[in-house]
């Protein structure tokens, strides 16, 4: 499937709100294709269609689109969440530290 027939399937997909369609383009053409499908779409309708995956694929997606497409989204609420900090620790100067109450204090 070319990219302009994966742009029209998601289209079409998204008009009917049909989440498993769009979920199953995603897992049958893979996400740089999709991503590639995606960042040829307006921002609202990238919106709507990223609205419509689970926030991990959403993240997934979210990394592989342009700079620009990504700004555009974040007034629509749409933006890359980080997970918790890991607490790790690392060596300082002569002693340990504790990198994540650093972040939380």
């Amino acid at each position: 499937m070319t990219r302009q027939q994966l742009n029209i399937a998601l289209r079409a997909a998204l008009m009917s709100r049909n989440v498993h369609q769009v979920r199953a383009l995603l897992a049958t053409y893979g996400l740089p294709a999709f991503a590639n499908a995606v960042a040829h779409c307006s921002p609202r309708v990238a919106a709507d269609a990223l609205s419509l995956l689970p926030q991990d694929n959403r993240n997934a997606v979210l990394r592989h689109l342009p700079r620009q497409l990504c700004d555009s989204l974040l007034p629509l609420g749409i933006a890359v969440t980080t997970p918790y900090p890991t607490r790790r620790m690392r060596w300082g100067l002569l002693t340990w530290s504790d990198a994540a109450a650093r972040i939380h204090a």
